[in-house]
């Protein structure tokens, strides 16, 4: 009794003063491949210091993988292990194994035919080797000359189909019959086959060249078309291939495949088909009325360039316990045309999915645990999200927002992006997607996680109104309401993301105390920061905090998202989740919405002070151009042009970038000092001025008139 008594003593009022960091690749971090496992390596714990005390092996549930690997690559550079796309060497071939099935569908190692569901698998086994890699073994097929439907049944003219799984960039098909060394032109054979070239001492002697293909067709098709991975398994959503129809001669294939090449008269041994770069899944070629024997030895695919789509997914990442998510920032390079989407999602158990069959009542669903899912019928069960447990996944991460940057301490953490997917919770998955070009990827060194022991077990809050203006000051009531169960918690800051700087704060109340007069409010350019006594333990629980703020909204849904945190502790700040702060506001929500969704984007034009007087005497000696930006989220180039009656340019401010918000306060915003492009006085009268932005349908501007006066 005397020790718990002690333990009891320590724990109250203590602080969270350490903070947990996952990293990811890099020197130090967990390699880019354990989290695509069941061990995902270690967190670090922080301790105020920035050293770290110790480290904790994540735990993961062993029964099934959550994770997802699509075509990325690690690469061994500078920094240690780099995550990027997988690229194409124009010699590596895709149908070979090891390669094509690095993404498994079906169960035929990714080799299909356009065959009846009884025939494939057995049309599988006698065109295998077309795709071992062995040049010395062949898919053999017989046929008769013979114009005769019964005995073309007998032929074999479907589509032999290889599945990558995803859509690579492919530019190129080659095949080719056994080629032996007895075969007295083998040499010139040889010298004119393109790279990669068939070594002359990897052949066997006898040759069977006499086998090429005369007549075939090699169609590929997209991803689009969703193909089926397995014949039992198609829908009216994933279809099967078009069988082929052995009675006709000259049967047409699948419609919905594009034709790479078709010849009936080919005379090639090693026939090599080049096209233009497209994207396919699917690449399959088929005989055309054969009327010889034939065979291939080696069915080859090329491409070139990064693979289109990669995504890595982490597996369900269990921290052991629920955690305040804080920050989440990444080391890497960009190229310019390419799109990196980095997201999140949290939840309160170890499975984001809930498993369904159809019941004996139509319409209606049976849920499912993972064995039983497991046995039940592969072409009806299905999964959705557990929203009960699991969020969505959060909107992307900006890219540029966050890159680490490399001039701050790191272990400050005064860097990176805020992690918009709720808690606290216990577990937690990332995804990155990369869109790439032919040459034009992202790469990513290492990726960090930051969080803490929350500062509450729950905290929600709300924002009022929810509809507002677009062009005017709205004061707005932000309530929150924490929830603490034990001593430890608590907090005495609160943090509201406002996009725009705050015009006022008129009032902070705790608990219906005002507190406005002893703690003042903070203002920065996007954000307010409140300041209170210190909410603790239990006895604090449920207390509400009002803050009644004005601000202009500037883009449509904004969304006040809030942070509470203790300043006098090294933990994370604690997201505010939405919902029912307060009985006073129905809203339960922290997004607002404007008016005029679609109007303007360039809005609230002023020039301060008109008439101004640019006499040197500091008194209105410039003129400043205030307005607001709407919905732009991305910097834009703003330009402010002056001109004289007669339409002449007298001046054009420098260009700048500008982007949603109020425009005109800051040190950095257009001014005009009364002087031309040469630097003098201008004389006194009426001038025009244009502001112009740059928008995706072209440039927006908005005119005037300026008096200068001396």
């Amino acid at each position: 009794m005397k020790a718990l008594l002690i333990l009891i003593v320590l724990l109250v009022g203590s602080k969270v003063d350490a903070f947990n960091v996952y990293r990811i690749g890099g020197d130090t971090g967990t390699s880019w491949s354990q989290p695509l496992s069941f061990e995902p390596g270690e967190y670090e714990d922080v301790g105020p210091d920035g050293v770290v005390n110790r480290r904790i092996a994540l735990a993961t549930q062993r029964s099934f993988a959550t994770w997802r690997d699509t075509l990325s690559a690690l690469i061994d550079s500078t920094g240690g292990q780099w995550l990027r796309p997988l690229f194409l060497p124009d010699t590596l071939n895709l149908a070979q194994d090891g390669v094509r099935d690095r993404l498994r569908r079906g169960t035929t190692s990714n080799i299909i035919t356009s065959g009846d569901c009884y025939n494939v698998t057995p049309q599988v086994i006698r065109i295998r080797p077309m795709f071992d890699g062995d040049p010395n073994t062949a898919a053999f097929f017989q046929a008769f000359n013979t114009e005769d439907a019964d005995s073309r049944v007998g032929f074999y003219v479907q589509n032999s189909i290889i599945d990558l799984g995803i859509d690579y960039p492919i530019n190129r098909v080659r095949f080719f019959p056994r080629l032996g060394t007895s075969n007295p032109k083998i040499g010139e054979v040889l010298d004119n086959v393109a790279a990669p070239k068939l070594a002359k001492e990897n052949l066997q002697e006898e040759d069977f060249s006499e086998n090429f293909l005369p007549w075939f067709e090699v169609a590929a098709a997209n991803s689009i078309h969703n193909f089926a991975p397995n014949c039992y398994l198609s829908t009216a959503e994933s279809p099967w291939f078009s069988h082929v129809n052995r009675g006709s001669f000259d049967p047409p294939t699948d419609a919905r495949f594009t034709r790479l090449r078709k010849d009936t008269e080919n005379q090639d041994v090693v026939v090599d088909i080049r096209f233009p770069l497209q994207q396919f899944q699917w690449i399959g070629i088929r005989p055309v009325g054969p009327i010889k024997n034939w065979e291939i030895a080696e069915f080859q695919v090329f491409g070139e360039g990064y693979v289109p789509r990669m995504v890595y997914t982490t597996t369900v990442l269990d921290m052991g316990a629920p955690m305040a998510w804080g920050k989440l920032r990444w080391k890497g390079d960009r190229d310019e045309e390419a799109q990196v989407y980095i997201r999140t999602r949290t939840g309160s158990d170890h499975d984001p999915n809930l498993y369904w069959l159809p019941s004996t009542i139509p319409g209606e669903f049976k849920e499912l645990d993972r064995q039983q899912f497991e046995r039940a019928n592969i072409q009806t069960r299905f999964t959705t999200l557990d929203r009960d447990h699991w969020s969505f996944w959060s909107s992307p991460y900006p890219w540029n927002a966050g890159v680490a940057d490399t001039t701050l301490t790191a272990t400050a953490w005064q860097d990176g992006t805020p992690i918009l997917s709720p808690g606290p919770s216990r577990y937690i998955q990332v995804q990155i997607i990369v869109l790439s070009t032919r040459d034009q990827t992202a790469r990513l060194r290492d990726l960090e996680l930051q969080f803490s022991e929350p500062a509450a077990i729950d905290v929600v809050g709300e924002v009022w109104p929810l509809d507002v203006p677009r062009t005017a000051s709205t004061t707005f009531t932000y309530s929150v309401r924490p929830t603490l169960d034990t001593a430890e918690q608590g907090f005495d800051r609160l943090e509201i993301f406002t996009l725009t700087r705050a015009d006022a704060v008129h009032s902070v109340r705790l608990d219906g105390v005002e507190m406005i007069d002893s703690f003042a409010p903070q203002f920065f350019e996007d954000r307010l920061v409140i300041s209170f006594p210190r909410l603790q333990g239990p006895d604090d629980t449920f207390k509400l905090i009002e803050v009644k703020f004005d601000a202009h909204v500037v883009r449509y849904g904004t969304e006040f998202t809030g942070w509470v945190y203790d300043s006098q502790a090294e933990g994370v700040k604690q997201l505010i989740g939405a919902g029912n702060a307060t009985l006073e506001f129905p809203g339960n929500a922290l997004g607002v919405r404007t008016e005029g969704l679609g109007a303007k984007l360039l809005t609230e034009v002023e020039v301060l002070p008109n008439p101004f007087t640019p006499n040197g005497d500091e008194v209105n000696d410039k003129v400043r151009f205030v307005f607001q930006i709407h919905e732009v989220s991305t910097p834009r180039q703003l330009q402010v042009n002056i001109f004289d009656l007669s339409g002449r340019l007298v001046r054009r401010l420098e260009n700048q970038e500008a982007m949603r918000g109020l425009v005109g306060d800051r040190p950095g915003d257009p001014r005009w000092d009364g002087t031309d492009a040469v630097g003098d006085l201008v004389a006194p009268g009426l001038y025009l001025y244009q502001v112009s932005l740059e928008t995706d349908e072209g440039a927006e501007e908005a005119t005037g008139t300026i008096a200068v006066a001396y």
